[in-house]
């Protein structure tokens, strides 16, 4: 049964989660999380991350030929009402939020700027414990939050298969206020904006949170966290109630071990 919300700040739009292919007039109140270009053969795609009131998200497409029509009134952190769009399953295995189906503009699709109704924060915060025992789906991406610890150097990795004969990697480590330490990896531009901010830091202490991260296997069969071009988002010391709890932890030693995937494996 389709959920209609009758909320004050929804205005009678459709909750996110009650979104399916099998209707085809849809209206939606959204807060703009991310967006993105991604090339498409001879053309480009616009992705983006939308939220709702009730805090569920789903992706969304703009096709090529509509781009030029959208692109304006797409602001990233902005809330927006759109009518008139297609819902379609989500075929990629990666998926970067849970929800199975996605947002699809038409050419009759209505985009209108709204005032803002909510100042909440959308993070799918997933604990390093979990991740790090193998029972998070590496299949939808999620965020993470922790302390930056074990910053490592900037490297050029040389690859032929790559159109610029390589790209750029950097490691680093989360820890989370029970001294888990998750391992990041990040490839190409972001790793390059990434290391010149940590360079240029105002603070010793760090708290990074960063969001649309996908999972995968080390050499060392254990799990860490990695970008996805276009769509992650990091943010550091951001003003928010979450940053401030970490930097009033300090645990006496930095030095902690880090928890294998094999070590929490599940029987």
């Amino acid at each position: 049964m389709i959920s209609f919300t009758s909320d004050p700040c929804d205005g009678g739009y459709f909750r996110i989660a009650s979104l399916n292919p099998n209707m085809g007039e849809w209206s939606v109140s959204v807060k703009i999380l991310n967006c993105w270009s991604v090339s498409r053969g001879t053309g480009r795609e616009l992705n983006m991350i939308l939220g709702d009131e009730h805090f569920t998200q789903i992706q969304a497409v703009v096709r090529d030929e509509l781009i030029d029509n959208y692109l304006s009134r797409l602001i990233i952190d902005e809330w927006v009402s759109i009518k008139n769009f297609d819902v379609s399953r989500v075929n990629s295995i990666l998926r970067p939020v849970p929800h199975r189906f996605k947002i699809v503009f038409r050419s009759d699709t209505l985009v209108q700027s709204i005032n803002m109704c909510s100042s909440r924060t959308y993070f799918n915060l997933t604990e390093f414990v979990s991740i790090l025992s193998g029972i998070v789906n590496p299949n939808i991406c999620v965020d993470v939050v922790g302390k930056i610890v074990n910053m490592r150097e900037l490297v050029f990795v040389p690859c032929v298969e790559h159109s610029q004969g390589g790209y750029f990697e950097l490691y680093f480590d989360l820890r989370d206020t029970e001294c888990i330490h998750l391992e990041c990896r990040l490839t190409g531009d972001l790793a390059v904006e990434f290391y010149d901010l940590w360079k240029h830091r105002s603070r010793n202490t760090v708290i990074c949170i960063i969001k649309f991260v996908k999972l995968e296997l080390s050499q060392e069969h254990r799990w860490r966290c990695t970008n996805v071009t276009g769509s992650t988002r990091i943010m550091l010391n951001p003003d928010l109630s979450i940053t401030d709890e970490m930097l009033c932890w300090n645990p006496e030693n930095d030095q902690v071990p880090i928890i294998s995937r094999k070590e929490n494996a599940m029987e």
